[in-house]
């Protein structure tokens, strides 16, 4: 069943019609109409805006922030409110998707660039976040100059890539020294966010899950990766649940605690105690802070738990959900520098663009609103006597529910 949470913004303003053709009757009202325009610009008290010169023949002058932007920021923004204050200037280099959801909210007058912060990745690429106004715009350079990605533009949703956006996430069982990439994967998700709506999903699959691929026909699903890599583990899930996953992200024990200890540990608050049945200590209920070396225990643990692998795999995603909380923080400008950090601790398949505008995504919503399950299954055993995990029928449900990017709220219970 879909849910229907709308996030801070309204809903998308109407398209408005493109320049008037026709008399020369018409072409006065137009004139006239550009006229009032520009002495409403002219009359402003803003200073970052330089208003065009009213003209009987063509589009006006382009708009022009009143910002030095050296690195290059300056000429996609000009470009984008140019072309926003009236479409008969040039469409700006930006997706389709997002000239469409914004078309039509004229801003002749954009107000001045409050901040703009950047980061440069280890591929060579940088990305950043400006803010004009109340409006936040997402930019990439990746050798081809800057470019708007995606934007939360005020009084509309945002938009950051087609929806849903749907990922693959996963954890890999190795040591350091170890190949992360193609080792066990102790944590499988399906990461979906619908930021139109302010929502999305964390779907955890049970690591033994009795699953068919490509190189070891029917085995445990961890033990595809082990085999081939995170390729073969988005072809499998990909196959199994019949979804448009988009990617993946791989980390590893190493990976994991650089995150955490980039966030500063883990704020989570559990809802009942975590046993570790092994030499760690346990979990005690509710809210707790965890260094990153306990972080990384909590979501290794499962003999312990009353539930297994599955406790382990909704704990995880539990803590995917606190970590989307504690980087919501520093708020949004921050969000260069996270990027620039996840892709230093991962391995994606993923674009640059992808990273950022689908990193953008935790910060309009709440983490509650990502509905956090793990497939229903029963231990059993294969002719061969291996100890797995069969999917119960409620999973193919559950894959036609996921199908844009949403599912029913279900309680987060072990």
């Amino acid at each position: 069943m879909r849910i229907s949470r709308i996030s801070l913004f309204l809903i998308v303003f109407a398209l408005v019609a493109s320049a008037c053709s026709g008399s020369d009757e018409d072409a006065a009202v137009a004139n006239t109409g550009t006229e009032a325009a520009a002495e409403s610009t002219t009359s402003s008290t803003s200073t970052s805006t330089t208003a065009a010169p009213t003209t009987t023949q063509g589009p006006p002058e382009p708009v022009t922030l009143g910002f030095e932007m050296a690195d290059g920021f300056g000429d996609p923004l000009n470009e984008f409110y140019s072309w926003l204050a009236d479409d008969r200037n040039p469409q700006p280099n930006a997706p389709a998707g997002l000239l469409e959801h914004v078309a039509g909210t004229a801003r002749a007058n954009p107000g001045e660039v409050g901040a703009v912060s950047s980061s440069q990745m280890s591929n060579g690429d940088s990305v950043a976040v400006a803010r004009v106004d109340n409006d936040i715009l997402l930019l990439v350079e990746d050798g081809s100059g800057w470019r708007i990605v995606g934007a939360a533009l005020d009084g509309l949703t945002p938009w950051l890539g087609a929806e849903p956006r749907m990922v693959l996430v996963l954890g890999s069982d190795a040591r350091v020294g170890q190949n992360q990439q193609r080792y066990r994967a102790d944590s499988v998700h399906i990461l979906t966010v619908v930021p139109d709506q302010g929502a999305g999903a964390i779907v955890g699959f049970p690591r033994d899950a009795y699953t068919e691929g490509p190189i070891r026909g029917f085995d445990k699903l961890t033990h595809h990766m082990a085999s081939a890599g995170p390729e073969v583990m988005l072809e499998v899930v990909t196959d199994l649940t019949q979804l448009d996953i988009e990617g993946y992200f791989v980390t590893g024990f190493l990976g994991f605690e650089t995150l955490m200890t980039e966030l500063g540990g883990l704020y989570i608050d559990l809802p009942s105690v975590m046993r570790s049945g092994n030499n760690w200590a346990n979990f005690p209920a509710g809210p707790q802070n965890l260094t990153p070396v306990r972080a990384l225990q909590l979501a290794r643990i499962r003999k312990g738990l009353a539930g297994g692998d599955f406790t382990r795999s909704l704990n995880q995603g539990r803590i995917m959900q606190a970590a989307m909380d504690m980087v919501q923080v520093p708020g949004i400008d921050m969000l260069p520098e996270w990027v620039r950090i996840l892709l230093d601790s991962v391995w994606t398949d993923l674009s640059t663009e992808d990273v950022l505008t689908l990193g953008a995504s935790a910060y309009f919503m709440e983490s509650t609103a990502l509905t956090n399950i793990v497939l229903p299954g029963t231990v059993g055993t294969t002719s061969g006597g291996a100890s797995v995990v069969f999917l119960d029928p409620e999973a193919e449900a559950i894959y036609r529910d996921l199908e844009d990017g949403l599912l029913e709220p279900a309680t987060d219970e072990e």
